[in-house]
């Protein structure tokens, strides 16, 4: 009878302690003292305190992560004149947000999603970017006779402006990974947790698609799902800006540059109408018509 009644004063009390190091650490979930929080008595007040607090600590943990790290990458970003390094950078940082092993970013041309940037660490692949190795995998396309592509998880995001979170590719319906498991396959990888993001520029049209892979717990290494991050969501939108604006930029220097062609072509069938139409061309005109039609001696 006293080993059941040290068990259950013990045991609350262990939990309230195993969620106040989870607070610490920045992994509480409310989930943690779910139970307690219906007793009306001193152990739901403390509960709820508790609760309370690590609402308060995660917003400062996130208000904090903004300050330190999103802002000072969203103005690197935003000054960065290599539009390579500029999608590598994304990607990384993305990866570095949600400790991901892998992050793919695809580009929209011409009704399709090309690969621009590739990097899988356990792999120790690069691909893209400023890494000089080129991307041999076929562009994804968005449309298949004439019909909308949502079998791929990419252009699926693309087509719909959804965010899709995958636990385990393996176990999804819907979708077709027979090319991420071909893949797996052949490099003996395992692609389980996927998060795909599409970019959406200040017109709201998707100018791209960002998919981070196997989301790593931190204290194990294990592959885990992708977890809801208000810092990573800050970070996509600052770097989604920060890319339509080198986009819109590249845009408006190759349209100045048509211009100036254009102006100059204008301007040379102007200079050549003012010597065509000139008394003296006609004149010339007139003296070579005459030489060619003086019969030979």
């Amino acid at each position: 009878m006293s080993n059941v009644t040290i068990i259950s004063h013990s045991s609350p009390l262990k939990r309230i302690m195993h969620a106040v190091h989870a607070i610490a650490k920045g992994e509480y979930s409310s989930d943690l003292l779910s139970d307690f929080t219906g007793d009306s008595g001193d152990l739901g007040q403390l509960a709820h305190t508790l609760d309370a607090l690590a609402t308060t600590v995660a917003q400062r943990n996130t208000q904090l992560k903004l300050l330190k790290r999103v802002i000072p990458i969203g103005v690197s970003l935003s000054a960065e004149k290599d539009f390579n390094r500029l999608l590598e950078t994304l990607v990384i940082e993305a990866q570095s947000f949600t400790n991901a092993d892998a992050g793919t970013l695809y580009l929209v041309e011409n009704d399709a999603l090309k690969f621009v940037i590739l990097r899988n660490k356990s792999l120790n692949l690069r691909m893209g970017g400023t890494s000089g190795n080129p991307i041999e995998f076929y562009p994804v396309k968005l449309h298949k006779d004439g019909v909308e592509n949502r079998s791929n998880v990419v252009s699926y995001a693309a087509l719909t402006k959804q965010r899709v979170n995958i636990a385990d590719a393996y176990e999804a319906e819907g979708f077709d990974f027979s090319g991420t498991k071909a893949f797996d396959a052949r490099t003996g990888y395992r692609s389980k947790s996927f998060l795909t993001i599409p970019l959406e520029n200040a017109d709201d049209e998707v100018i791209g698609v960002l998919q981070l892979i196997n989301a790593k717990n931190r204290s194990d290494g294990l592959t885990i799902a992708f977890a809801d991050d208000d810092a990573l969501e800050a970070l996509i939108l600052l770097a989604t800006a920060a890319l339509d604006g080198y986009i819109r930029e590249a845009e408006l220097r190759q349209e100045i540059a048509q211009l100036r062609i254009e102006i100059d072509q204008s301007r040379r069938a102007r200079q050549v109408a003012e010597i065509t139409d000139s008394q003296f061309f006609k004149d010339l005109q007139s003296k070579a018509k005459n030489l060619r039609n003086k019969p030979k001696e």
